[in-house]
């Protein structure tokens, strides 16, 4: 980015432990022939300590992180099938979710952002969330085979985002820097009507839908609030074309506006990792988009030969991009709106049964590109183009012998360009072979090998083998397992990826070979 280059070096341990308490319960009442009563409730309460060793450029620091996270959720469904073709369903739901967090670390590294004398880092955070909705809903089938659907709905959620970045000399608190603190309530309440209608002409089938939003928007910082109401209109208009029983086309069009959420507009910066910190908007906003998609199938599922293809566009004429600081210690990553986001995604597969050789052929193709801006360094807006090519190939046996097998590679080709171009290659080759000696004793091999291109020699290919054995001494009963994963003891995995700001080389530690004895005894 300009002038500025630097490097920094990882080298992360870490371990995590977590305890999960989870319940639901599903209570399904027919109260006649036509009225059904529904209700699903849900309880969960989750607790996680994660710690780590991280050496960065060669200084050690320790992480630790607790997380507790409650949730509370309660559903009813009420449907009444009034008459042959027409339903009403009612429903309503409420959901209370709360997920304080404590993260700390032992060193500072923030010299260049704060003139205190610290020498470690807190951060306690309190987000909890309570969303209450009802939705009733008609559906009216026509005798000509047309559909008409209402639904009208209200949604009351509010989030509470509460956080403390606080600066300490040993366990002495120094300062709680302004700009690094929180203490919002954002409450959103969404009362909707939705329209649709779908003709049938024929070999037509056209869609016809508008769904009309009221907004109430209400943020609370620190006891300042500020008030927003918003009216808008979402149109949508799809056709299916049935040319025949091998052909089909589908087309459709929406105009979507997405309402900012509470992780859009914390006005203040939240610590996300140990030398990085982000911050939302402070305003209310909606966002705008449009999406087109065209859509061609020849065949069906279970043909000798079947064909798909879907070619999707969007426009973002207003989104969240960033503008960052981006030194060697730390990152600071605020959030702004830029207008004009476009991306093209492309996808085709094929597949081809050669009943000659009892073997299906798969083909994949996709081509994604995706143009937005951001600033960096107190830049001028830099427009970023990012483009990745996927092409996957697979032959798959279906023999009625004891030997099948399946066979496949993919190759993946990605590219960011702004003001200077970066490029890589990854592939995934596959052989995977199953023998099925009898019903009681079968074998399956899986084989894979990874190649990334822009590693060195060295260090751009990795090769694994897993094998699993089964042997069923009495059906249903009791069966035996002989499995051996990681059989190269391969020890190690690098990969390589690339953004607009940064190239990354990554490694990992694998476990080494083992092989596992396992016994499965039902009664």
């Amino acid at each position: 980015i300009g002038n500025t280059t630097f490097i920094n070096t990882e080298n992360f341990t870490g371990r995590k432990s977590q305890i999960t308490g989870f319940g639901k319960v599903d209570l399904t009442y027919d109260i006649t022939k036509n009225k059904t009563f529904e209700y699903t409730g849900k309880l969960n309460k989750t607790n996680k300590k994660n710690r780590s060793d991280l050496y960065f450029n060669n200084d050690s620091l320790n992480e630790r992180l607790k997380t507790n996270n409650q949730l509370f959720d309660q559903k009813l469904v009420f449907t009444n099938k009034f008459k042959e073709n027409k339903v009403f369903l009612i429903s309503g739901r409420y959901i209370n979710e709360k997920t304080p967090q404590n993260y700390s670390v032992n060193q500072f590294i923030f010299n260049d952002l704060f003139s205190q004398n610290a020498n470690n880092t807190k951060q306690y955070s309190q987000n909890s969330m309570q969303f209450t909705g009802i939705e009733a809903h008609l559906l009216d089938k026509k005798r000509n085979g047309d559909l008409l659907e209402l639904k009208i709905s209200n949604q009351l959620r509010t989030d509470n985002l509460k956080t403390n970045f606080e600066l300490l000399e040993n366990q002495n608190n120094l300062a709680f820097p302004n700009g690094y603190q929180n203490d919002l309530t954002y409450t959103t309440n969404d009362l909707s009507l939705s329209v649709k209608y779908r003709f049938k002409l024929n070999k037509f089938t056209l869609l016809t839908q508008s769904d009309f939003h009221q907004l109430f928007n209400q943020f609370e910082n620190f006891n300042i609030k500020s008030n927003q109401n918003s009216f808008f209109i979402l149109p949508k208009i799809g056709l299916d074309w049935v040319i025949n029983n091998k052909n089909k086309i589908t087309t459709s069009y929406l105009y979507n506006t997405t309402n900012a959420s509470v992780l859009d507009l914390y006005p203040g910066y939240v610590q996300t990792g140990y030398r990085s910190f982000t911050k939302g908007f402070e305003e209310f906003n909606q966002l705008n988009s449009s999406n087109a998609s065209l859509n061609y199938n020849y065949g069906n599922w279970g043909d000798k030969f079947f064909v798909n293809t879907f070619i999707v566009y969007s426009k973002n004429y207003n989104f969240f991009s960033t503008n960052s600081t981006i030194a060697q210690n730390y990152s600071l990553i605020d959030k702004i709106i830029i207008k004009d986001r476009e991306s093209l995604m492309m996808f085709s597969n094929f597949d081809y049964y050669f009943k000659s050789i009892k073997t299906n052929f798969k083909a994949n193709f996709g081509v994604t590109k995706i143009n937005f801006k951001n600033i960096v360094n107190n830049s001028t807006l830099r427009e970023i183009k990012n483009l990745k090519n996927t092409y996957e190939f697979e032959l798959r046996s279906g023999f009625r012998s004891f030997f099948n097998y399946h066979i496949g590679t993919k190759w993946d080709f990605n590219q960011v360009k702004n003001t200077i171009v970066n490029s890589y290659t990854n592939n995934v080759s596959f052989l995977d072979l199953s023998f099925m000696f009898s019903d009681k004793f079968n074998i399956q091999l899986q084989s894979e090998r990874y190649y990334f291109s822009n590693l060195s020699k060295n260090y751009n290919k990795y090769y694994f083998l897993d094998l699993e054995t089964c042997y069923v001494i009495k059906e249903n009963k009791l069966t035996f397992f002989l499995s051996g994963n990681n059989l190269f003891n391969t020890k190690t995995l690098r990969d390589y990826s690339i953004s607009d700001i940064e190239i990354s080389q990554t490694e990992y530690k694998l476990m080494p070979r083992y092989i596992l004895l396992k016994m499965e005894y039902r009664f």
